[in-house]
């Protein structure tokens, strides 16, 4: 260890060099993940929040909460199927709301209040009761914006007061104002003139299963109805799916980068200092000490690059803009750094055999 230790002090300015490349690549896929989390979070908090654990659709909505529209037979055939605890109707309006504080792009979610679909991160206040009409929770965003308990969320002519504020329930990165399915209904045929006169139709079925019960067995008894999982679901929100995969692939590259990185600089290191380590190797040091203090290098030197990356990517996040769905989780820096330490000891473990193949004889003058 002290040898490690020594020969990192000695060539300062050697390490410098790597600690700074892997701490602009530590940057570079924090930066990456706050913006991934951003878009996946902001796009999906509305189907992850709730206490559904599945979402019934009607056959051509690819699982589209916008897309799809079921009739009250649906709803109550969802709700009679085997391993379904409870099912209820979800109505989604995407729409702009006016409030005193100003006008917002919001998502109106009409659900019944005693049922399924309905959002377990209360934050403040209440959730609208069973049977009570003209009332919401709004998503934690719009109280970032100046919308407070006591105001009232108006569309159209439709309005309701705000009654309970709930966190990470954005849809499609717009916050959310929670009400029941009538106050829903009566917004939407407001700013939708289509609908006028329709009155008990809803998007999808919210469903809580029994225990042990997946979507996949419900599929299998609701005949041509789409059944998904809550996550599922999040996933099937046009564009959440290419943007997860597209950045995660950007990610898994750059870290696959930072593990060339060290490889590359280590394999420099040992071809540089193969005399020392022969002479090491003759005056009785084991192959396998002068690999571990190889690799605890590699460890000192991600660690440190580590911090620095942090450090940089949460100061970028204080200073972003508003506008731009960034989410800096601690979950996600534990992960990257996790990886990143894995990706320095494995580059430098790449250097492990060529410091076996180190000959001792070399320090008395023989060859490689």
């Amino acid at each position: 260890m002290m040898l490690a230790l020594n020969e990192i002090r000695r060539g300062r300015g050697r390490f410098a060099s790597i600690i700074a490349a892997l701490s602009l690549i530590v940057f570079l896929v924090l930066t990456l993940a706050a913006l991934a989390d951003g878009l996946f979070f902001g796009a999906t908090g509305a189907v992850r929040s709730t206490n559904a654990t599945a979402y019934a659709f009607s056959p051509d909505a690819k699982g589209s909460l916008i897309r799809s529209s079921m009739t009250p037979e649906q709803v109550r055939e969802v709700s009679s199927d085997p391993g379904v605890a409870t099912a209820s109707g979800v109505g989604v309006l995407l729409t702009a709301g006016t409030a005193p504080s100003g006008e917002y792009d919001v998502a109106v979610f009409g659900v019944q209040p005693d049922g399924a679909g309905v959002p377990t991160t209360l934050t403040d206040g209440r959730l609208p009761q069973p049977g009570e009409n003209g009332t919401a929770a709004i998503d934690q965003e719009l109280a970032y914006e100046g919308v407070a308990i006591g105001d009232s969320i108006t569309v159209g002519t439709q309005s309701a007061e705000v009654v309970g504020v709930v966190r990470d329930s954005s849809y499609q990165l717009q916050p959310t104002v929670w009400t029941s399915l009538d106050t829903w209904r009566a917004m939407r045929n407001e700013v939708r003139p289509e609908f006028t006169g329709v009155t008990d139709d809803v998007n999808a079925v919210a469903i809580i299963t029994d225990s042990g019960v997946t979507a996949e067995q419900v599929q299998s008894e609701v005949g041509d109805l789409t059944v998904l999982s809550a996550e599922a679901t999040g996933l099937a929100i046009p564009g959440v799916e290419q943007q997860s995969s597209t950045l995660n692939s950007i990610i898994y590259t750059a870290l696959a980068v930072a593990a060339l990185v060290v490889a590359l600089f280590f394999a420099l290191v040992v071809l540089e200092k193969r005399e020392l380590f022969a002479a090491l190797k003759a005056l009785g040091t084991s192959t396998r000490k002068l690999g571990a203090g190889v690799v605890l290098q590699a460890i000192i030197a991600s660690a440190i690059g580590v911090v620095i990356g942090a450090l940089a990517s949460r100061g970028l996040g204080a200073i972003v803009p508003d506008e731009v769905p960034t989410l800096f989780r601690t979950e996600t820096l534990i992960t990257i750094s996790i990886f990143t330490l894995v990706a320095g000891v494995v580059g430098a473990a790449f250097s492990l055999r060529r410091i076996a193949r180190i000959d001792p004889a070399t320090a008395i003058g023989g060859t490689l």
